[in-house]
């Protein structure tokens, strides 16, 4: 099987590596798939909406972008602590397709 190396903004998960937002805020968060591949995106903690065009407003914590599209989500950071945002393809995530997105009280 050919080895693939995913990650989020270029660079694979390390324990590291933290996205700060501050509670309060609407976050909007642009999921890009550069890839041929579908990644099933699920963030921990939160729901959020999708946004654009077709988009419904249906609350979701996980949502599928296809292969070279984008998706373009909103939540509000309403839940302090750390959460993760990974790709729900299980070896996508093993190889460093997650993130953490963390703000305090």
């Amino acid at each position: 099987m050919k080895k693939f190396d995913w990650s989020f903004d270029h660079r694979p998960y390390t324990t590291t590596q933290r996205h700060p937002i501050h509670q309060g805020e609407r976050i909007r968060l642009t999921l890009i798939n550069a890839t041929s591949m579908w990644h099933p995106l699920h963030l921990h903690g939160h729901t959020f909406a999708l946004t654009g065009i077709n988009a419904t407003g249906a609350r979701k914590d996980t949502a599928l972008v296809l292969p070279h599209h984008k998706l373009v989500i909103d939540f509000d950071a309403d839940n302090p602590g750390l959460w993760m945002l990974h790709c729900h393809n299980q070896y996508h995530s093993e190889t460093g397709m997650m993130t953490i997105l963390g703000y305090r009280k």
